[in-house]
Parts: C-alpha cells; structure tokens; sequence
C-alpha cells in the first residue's frame, strides 16, 4: 500500500489527475486553498474510483450531512478506534474494489457491442 501526503487541493488534484489515482482520500474539512467539497469534487473527475473520507474535529450534523450527500464516502471525528477505523477502510476499500470491476464489466461489455460493428464497415 502506497501513501502520498497533500497539504493543499492543488497537490490532491495532481495525485488525483495521475494515471494511477488513490483509492482512499482522508481529507481535513478546510485546506488552504479549498475544502472537503473541493477533494470530493477532484475525487469524481479521477481516471478510477476513489473514496473520500471527510475528517472533522468537531462533530457536524450539518456539516456530514453536506459530505454524505455531495458524494463523500464517510465523515469521521476523533477519536478514533482502531476497530471503527479499520472498518472504514476496509469497507471504503471493497467499495472502490466493487466499482472498479462494475467498469471493467462494463468497458468489456461495451468492447463486445462494437466489435460486431466494426466488422459490419470493414465488409
């Protein structure tokens, strides 16, 4: 496992824009040149599925909310076990797992529909 550290929205949307994105994202509510929503925005335009996972050091009913419905995987407050910790990932993880073979899937299937019709132009 590879861990790449960002201190700004600039540095997650290299990472994120690479050929080889994270599959997890642990982001702070404020960076200083944007915000969770930013993170979870540049998450949805990367090349593979990635999962955000929202870090608040107050606990926001609003605030989660908001990340929960603008697309963030989970909105998470210290402290933290290490039990529920682990469990985050690994379901944020088999989440992207889970997403990345439905594209595939569907890439496959949509290689077998065109096929047929290439073949219909070349005769």
């Amino acid at each position: 496992m590879n861990v790449w550290e960002a201190q700004t929205c600039a540095e997650a949307r290299r990472l994120l824009a690479g050929p080889k994105p994270p599959e997890l994202v642990f982001t702070d509510t404020q960076l200083p040149d944007g915000t969770w929503s930013d993170v979870v925005r540049l998450a949805e335009g990367a090349r593979a599925p990635v999962n955000v996972i929202v870090v608040s050091c107050l606990v926001d009913i609003p605030l989660y909310v908001s990340a929960i419905e603008q697309g963030a995987f989970d909105f998470i407050t210290p402290p933290f076990e290490p039990s529920d910790l682990a469990y985050i990932i690994r379901c944020a993880a088999g989440n992207v797992l889970h997403r990345k073979e439905i594209e595939a899937r569907a890439q496959r299937s949509a290689q077998k529909t065109l096929a047929p019709l290439a073949l219909q132009v070349i005769f």
